[in-house]
């Protein structure tokens, strides 16, 4: 039981490839939701995306947590509370709708801002001071370090379909930095099976 949870402890950063997708193709569920005339449907499902992506974080900072530094961790602390604003958000706006009733200081849309805020501050700082020796190669992290600043600039301000493509970028980044640990992951097995045999002493020939 206890190597069953060290194994998805382990692995659990793979989930940032679905909730990275998922994230992505945002943009394209809210469009055909709003053809379908039924806008708020999507905004109640999107939960699942920063939810998977929870998970997904926590699971890589595990991997690292020992050799992570102060701002790595600083980096992960934001985009932790980060998700979990865009959730609580998320949930106060379209299952809740109490920003309808608290119509002046709307605290389900500010939380929902300022979440997204932390949670692309956080992935960069995350990405940018990763341990060089880390369980995340560095052709994961650059990608995922630019797709956090272009999450940034569609956060801070609405810049129509321009926005919306550097919406999916963000969730792309995090979708490929899943994919890595997984690339890194199955190429590091590939190198300790190939060890031994290459470390063996040949046999000995006949006289």
């Amino acid at each position: 039981m206890r190597g069953l949870i060290s194994f998805l402890i382990r692995w659990a950063g793979l989930l940032c490839v679905p909730g990275g997708m998922l994230w992505a193709l945002s943009p394209l569920g809210v469009h055909l939701s709003e053809l379908n005339k039924t806008p708020d449907l999507f905004w109640k499902l999107f939960p699942s995306a920063p939810l998977i992506l929870l998970v997904g974080l926590i699971g890589l900072q595990l991997r690292q947590s020992g050799r992570s530094s102060w701002l790595q961790k600083a980096g992960f602390f934001a985009a932790t509370v980060g998700l979990v604003l865009v959730v609580l958000g998320d949930v106060g706006l379209y299952w809740l709708e109490l920003d309808n009733v608290y119509i002046m200081t709307a605290p389900a849309w500010r939380s929902f801002r300022l979440g997204l805020i932390l949670l692309a501050l956080g992935s960069i700082l995350f990405g940018v001071f990763a341990p060089k020796d880390g369980a995340l190669p560095t052709w994961g992290l650059v990608p995922f370090v630019i797709g956090g600043l272009c999450g940034m600039v569609s956060f801070v301000h609405d810049f129509g379909t321009s926005g919306a493509v550097l919406w999916a970028i963000f969730g792309a980044g995090w979708a490929w930095l899943g994919f890595s640990l997984l690339v890194h992951g199955l190429l590091s097995f590939w190198r300790k099976k190939r060890a031994p045999a290459r470390s063996s002493p040949p046999e000995p020939k006949p006289l």
